[in-house]
């Protein structure tokens, strides 16, 4: 039974908003709407200097703000700068003194570019002393945030986990591998490797390049479709493109539309990164009931199980060649199956009612 029936109506400020771009937040508040939770959002422009308050203001003052990602708020290019980070806490502790509720998804340790800026840690472990509730998406990340932010026992009890959930209807999904392929002029057999997403440098398609090359197989072939976003990534990958046919790029942003072309003329998706905490690239492949082939870092140990997909030791050399060796010599069709059925496990009820439970004062309901 829904908790959300009999339960006084809430409101709460998601922010900031990505809902028109990334689905988690849309999927979130669906759920919630069943706990009895109305999710608004708000994302001001970027000269606005006090953008958390003026959401707040315009939401008409919620009960609870529920704040995912920080970076957004914390601006720099070498880190959140001094004058970011006071004026960030200062609209979190003016709301917390107004009787508002904090919660925050922790989805990074650090930057949301992968980054761990010492001064980004820093708020970040300030916002945990703040928050009344910090939602981590698996038991590693919890542990992690202990550890990085040298959390005592009254802090930690802050740290709940509440699984990111699953992409399963969220995107177009109505196309045959074989028309697929036709799409994006690949041939009919032959196995398909996919990097799917953001190219930047903490997540290796460089090592990723460099491995698939060792593959001997001429039917093979690496895609790799996503915007680059570094200096000389898209100069380095379109090099391996010419020097290696077998490799395809598309360095550009994929339409949310465009995803089931490439998601479904893939046999596996491959997201090499060298650091990770939560990862949607990853969810959203087994979500289409592809297997994944990544490091065991942060919560993909947790999300990808062994029947879906192969996880490696990053430290380890020559890992990520082996990793991809193994998946291709498995069975794709039943690691495909597997990875379908763990995302559809992944379901957003318990999770918003979860969520729900943290923004009333309560633990999770398991």
């Amino acid at each position: 039974m829904s908790s959300g029936r009999g339960a006084a109506r809430l409101r709460v400020l998601s922010l900031p908003d990505y809902s028109a771009n990334n689905p988690y937040q849309r999927l979130l508040a669906a759920g919630l709407a069943g706990e009895g939770v109305e999710s608004v959002g708000g994302r001001p422009g970027r000269r606005q200097p006090w953008p958390i308050l003026l959401a707040w203001v315009r939401a008409g003052r919620p009960r609870v703000l529920h704040l995912h990602w920080t970076h957004e708020y914390l601006k720099g290019a070498a880190g959140p700068t001094r004058v970011g980070r006071w004026r960030f806490m200062s609209q979190l502790r003016l709301l917390r003194r107004l009787g508002v509720r904090i919660v925050w998804t922790m989805h990074n340790l650090g930057g949301h570019d992968g980054s761990r800026h010492p001064s980004e840690m820093a708020v970040h472990r300030e916002l945990v002393g703040l928050a009344d509730a910090v939602i981590c998406h698996c038991s590693a990340a919890r542990e992690a945030a202990i550890a990085a932010y040298g959390l005592g026992p009254a802090e930690a009890a802050k740290l709940h986990v509440v699984p990111h959930g699953s992409y399963v209807g969220a995107y177009p999904d109505g196309l045959a591998k074989a028309e697929a392929r036709v799409r994006l002029g690949l041939p009919a057999d032959g196995p398909v490797l996919l990097f799917l997403g953001a190219v930047r440098g903490y997540k290796g398609t460089d090592e990723l390049v460099a491995a698939f090359r060792a593959i001997e197989d001429p039917s093979a072939r690496l895609l790799i479709a996503g915007r680059p976003r570094g200096a000389g990534i898209e100069e380095r990958l379109a090099g391996a493109a010419a020097i290696d046919r077998r490799i395809v790029v598309a360095l550009r942003f994929i339409e949310d539309a465009e995803l089931q072309v490439w998601l479904r003329a893939a046999d596996l998706v491959v997201l090499p990164f060298r650091d990770i905490l939560t990862s949607g690239r990853a969810i959203l492949a087994l979500s289409f009931g592809r297997p994944v082939v990544a490091p065991a870092l942060g919560c993909l140990p947790e999300t990808v199980p062994p029947t879906a997909g192969v996880l490696y030791d990053p430290a380890a050399p020559d890992a990520l060649s082996g990793a991809l060796r193994t998946a291709l010599s498995g069975d794709l069709a039943a690691m495909g199956a597997a990875a379908r059925a763990r995302a559809e496990a992944l379901d957003w009820g318990p999770i918003a009612a979860a969520t729900a439970a943290l923004y009333r004062g309560g633990p999770p309901r398991r």
